[in-house]
């Protein structure tokens, strides 16, 4: 029993250690402070979620999630699947991951895979709405890379035109 104490103690301590260097989580270092602008890769995937139910279990929505943003899928009991007419399901298209950081004076590689979705209305804008990445059609089964400098501190913004509110990202880049 005071084997096992002990064990829980030395893994303990040597996460608390891991976490407060940043080996475990990605956090910066001491290192990282000050440090010179360096290059930064993030790759994103334009994906769509998807759940379904059967009314057994739940009721479809009142209101149709696809009237409210095309960023929202619906299909209702019977469309979903013709041989299982009370199921239904619902989607959201989105970035994944739709949050990320990085430094301020960054070099920035974006690569955006488009997994779902035919065609994505997209446009990257800093945290003064100054247009980065111009508005451009992204289609299906393609990826999209993009290399930009992040000059300002604050969040810069990614988002699908035709699929908003759900298909958002966000840069959020922080000082040195």
């Amino acid at each position: 029993m005071q084997w096992h104490a002990i064990g829980a103690v030395a893994r303990h301590a040597a996460i608390v250690t891991g976490i407060s260097c940043g080996m475990l989580t990605g956090f910066p270092t001491a290192a990282d402070v000050g440090a010179q602008p360096r290059g930064h890769s993030i790759y994103m995937t334009a994906v769509e979620f998807r759940g379904s139910t059967s009314t057994d279990k739940l009721a479809p929505p009142s209101i149709d999630p696809s009237k409210l943003s095309q960023g929202y899928t619906y299909k209702a009991p019977g469309q979903a699947d013709p041989l299982a007419p009370r199921r239904w399901e619902v989607g959201s298209f989105q970035f994944s991951p739709s949050f990320v950081t990085a430094y301020l004076d960054d070099s920035i590689m974006l690569s955006v895979f488009i997994a779902d979705g035919d065609h994505h209305d997209v446009q990257l804008t800093d945290p003064d709405g100054r247009v980065i990445i111009a508005k451009a059609t992204w289609d299906r089964g393609r990826e999209y890379t993009k290399f930009f400098q992040v000059d300002k501190v604050g969040d810069y913004h990614l988002e699908c035109g035709i699929h908003r509110p759900s298909m958002t990202a966000t840069i959020m880049v922080l000082p040195h």
